[in-house]
């Protein structure tokens, strides 16, 4: 929901954070500075992207086997489901199964997951 901030306006909230005081703020125009404000500050947060399963690729890696395997069977259960996340998540778990320092039988749950999603989509 965009606010439109007229020149005017951008002239007041301008004098207003300044500390110009040429004019009385009315609380309407108080209330469409902060709107305002409000839509600028956020507009950088909506820009930027963290998909969901970013935070579970670390997880990968983990030294307890729990967060291990539910890490695995959730980033598998997003990549067969959604489309969109499906070759990033299968490319991060190529790169994962490259790691020399992880686990051998964790490498070898992640290949099978790969083939799982590979089959599970073809």
């Amino acid at each position: 929901m965009p606010v439109n901030i007229s020149s005017p306006m951008l002239k007041i909230l301008k004098s207003f954070l300044l500390g110009q005081k040429d004019k009385d703020i009315t609380p309407s125009e108080a209330e469409k500075i902060q709107k305002a404000s409000y839509a600028l500050n956020n507009a950088e947060i909506k820009k930027r992207f963290t998909p969901p399963y970013a935070n579970m690729l670390a997880d990968l890696e983990s030294p307890d086997k729990q967060v291990f395997e539910a890490s695995l069977y959730y980033l598998t259960k997003i990549a067969i489901k959604k489309s969109r996340y499906r070759e990033d998540i299968v490319k991060n778990m190529h790169e994962k199964v490259q790691n020399k320092s992880l686990n051998p039988e964790y490498k070898e749950a992640i290949k099978q997951q790969i083939l799982k999603i590979s089959q599970k989509n073809n």
